[in-house]
């Protein structure tokens, strides 16, 4: 099973990695993947305010845009009039 981390040491490895320490290092040091810590950063960067919504969650202007582009691609539903009058007669 994979290993979770909660936000608060999420966010210090962040913080460590701004603060000038190699992201390598600090990887290695608390005994995580780097790749896994590059996206923490990458995350962290995009929504300083709230960075990791946790486990199948949004952020608010996430789920807007994944709304908005559901509806542009949703299948349109047409009936024609000859289905219409096939049903009626049944």
């Amino acid at each position: 099973m994979a290993q979770t981390y909660n936000i608060e040491f999420k966010e210090e490895a962040c913080k460590r990695v701004q603060s000038g320490v190699p992201a390598a290092h600090v990887a290695r040091e608390l005994g995580v993947n780097v790749n896994t810590l590059y996206t923490w950063m990458s995350r962290f960067k995009e929504h300083p305010a709230e960075p990791f919504v946790g486990s199948g969650n949004l952020h608010q202007e996430d789920s807007i845009s994944a709304l908005i582009l559901s509806e542009r691609t949703a299948p349109s539903v047409s009936v024609s009039a000859t289905s219409y009058s096939y049903a009626r007669k049944s």
